[in-house]
């Protein structure tokens, strides 16, 4: 298993610039207390009128409360944050309650504090986010309107600096359709790009029984083919990263619940693979979902490693016969995918809804999986998951909404 946490919490355009828990400070300038312990948690606390994001250390997610009264660093707006090595990324961006196109790099300093380690702006958004080492993310300034056309940005950054900024077509359109990328995974370079299509006006996605993915030079990022497979839907889910997994030897998987955010569901949910070394997708590999997931979709998936990923998987609401962008009555899985099966956790995890955003939000240390739980009268825990055996203990208490990140420096 990994001892960190790769960690994507992507909300629509959640993109702001940082300020400190003192409103007369500039952003970025005010440090949090002094803390011993590597753990950082980011919180979301949903107020009557707006909801603020908050950077807190803290010496164990595995039990007592935690509470930004008084302590962490305030977000301004809400944010995305991802981890690559021992830094951790807070990503903001243009629209409501975004703040502006800006990302500030954490880590700790010599004496176990959490500090800003750098900073740098970008256009407007840094969408698909991806950790492609310890020191590197990447990311999609996905084009909005028609005007733009498919002339999207690709993004490379470090804690100092915007490393690249690639102006680029996305992959073809089918008549007027938008290319929405859904995840990015980078190996022997070729960076991959899971997308779905949906229309510009109505936001509908009439074409939902192919599973599309975009294979670009990296870091050119040079489009050189799309590769498709007509065994399950598109990969991904609207305004997310999660389309995609990379496991430890390579192998790419693409993630498809056939449904979650989309206008109509036309495929069997499922998961498929591009083998390393490879750039077509494996015609002996295929792991249908629906065949065994007793009616239930993934709405949240994060690898785990050795083959295993956790999700949370619901049943999409019928009314009106197709959209489900409601993420409710969530329970939590551990999906194998060589065994291609699923296993539900056990341990008494209440039925739930999301963090807040579009990804799952998961640390994975020592054999054990952190996930964050709002559940629908208890209020915020983070809950500690054996990954061996899938059951689950209650962990941490959370004084507020959501957890939108839980990381390990």
């Amino acid at each position: 298993m990994y001892n960190k946490s790769l960690l994507v919490i992507a909300a629509f355009g959640c993109w702001a610039s940082l300020s400190s828990c003192s409103k007369d400070k500039d952003p970025g300038t005010t440090d949090p207390p002094v803390t011993v312990g590597g753990y950082v948690v980011a919180i979301r606390d949903v107020g009557a009128t707006k909801s603020t994001d908050y950077l807190l250390q803290t010496t164990a997610v595995s039990s007592g409360t935690l509470s930004v009264a008084g302590k962490g660093i305030e977000q301004t707006g809400n944010r995305s944050y991802i981890q690559a090595g021992k830094t951790i990324f807070s990503i903001g961006g243009s629209g409501t309650n975004q703040g502006s196109p800006s990302a500030v790099a954490y880590g700790l300093d010599a004496s176990n504090k959490l500090v800003q380690k750098g900073n740098f702006t970008f256009d407007k958004y840094f969408d698909v986010l991806t950790a492609i080492d310890d020191n590197t993310i990447g990311g999609v300034q996905i084009p909005r309107t028609a005007a733009e056309n498919r002339g999207a940005i690709f993004y490379t950054a470090t804690a100092s600096a915007l490393t690249a900024q690639v102006k680029n077509s996305l992959a073809p359109l089918y008549k007027d359709d938008q290319v929405w990328p859904s995840g990015m995974r980078v190996r022997d370079g070729k960076a991959y790009v899971s997308y779905y299509l949906q229309n510009r006006t109505d936001l509908l996605t009439p074409n939902t029984d192919t599973a599309y993915v975009a294979i670009y030079t990296y870091p050119a990022f040079a489009l050189e083919k799309v590769i498709k497979d007509v065994r399950t839907g598109p990969a991904g889910s609207s305004n997310s990263s999660s389309g995609l997994i990379k496991t430890e030897n390579g192998d790419i998987y693409t993630v498809s619940s056939s449904g979650y955010t989309f206008s109509q569901r036309t495929k069997p949910a499922g998961i498929l693979r591009i083998k390393n070394g490879e750039t077509v997708f494996d015609p002996s590999y295929f792991f249908n979902l629906d065949e065994i997931s007793n009616n239930r979709k993934i709405y949240f998936s994060q690898y785990l490693g050795n083959g295993l990923v956790l999700a949370e998987m619901g049943r999409f609401p019928t009314v009106g016969g197709q959209w489900a962008f409601e993420d409710v009555n969530l329970s939590a899985v551990i999906i194998d995918l060589n065994a291609k099966t699923i296993k539900d956790v056990t341990g008494g995890i209440p039925a739930h809804a999301g963090q807040g955003g579009i990804m799952l939000s998961v640390l994975v240390e020592n054999g054990k999986a952190y996930l964050p739980v709002t559940s629908y009268t208890d209020g915020t825990y983070i809950w500690e998951i054996d990954i061996a055996t899938a059951t689950a203990k209650q962990a941490a208490k959370v004084d507020a909404k959501y957890v939108t990140g839980i990381f390990k420096l």
